[in-house]
């Protein structure tokens, strides 16, 4: 059912990109057409190049990798009778390095 359900969604999702790449064009040739009756042919390509360039410039800035803080490291696990016996291990040795005369 996860193999039918991913499949379905690539479906939609190749659908919708391809229903936006059409919508993209006729508003592209719509704009182009507005601006060339306002202003200069010339114009016109400078002003719609502009608008894709842009475009792609922000699309690019929103696929650059998001920098995450790396996780936390987890305090180290101490019990009561592991701290007594490193305290008494401690202690020992201590003892062992007096210089009594």
């Amino acid at each position: 059912m996860s193999l039918a359900h991913a499949l379905r969604r690539a479906a939609f999702s190749t659908g919708a990109g391809l229903c936006f790449l059409v919508g993209a064009a006729f508003l592209t040739v719509a704009g182009w057409i507005y601006l060339v009756e306002t202003t200069s042919t010339q114009t016109a390509a400078l002003i719609v190049g502009a608008v894709w360039f842009a475009g792609g410039f922000i699309l690019l800035g929103l696929s650059r990798p998001r920098k995450t803080p790396p996780p936390a490291a987890a305090p180290p696990q101490t019990n009561a009778l592991g701290l007594a016996e490193a305290f008494i291990v401690g202690l020992q040795a201590g003892r062992g390095t007096s210089h009594r005369k």
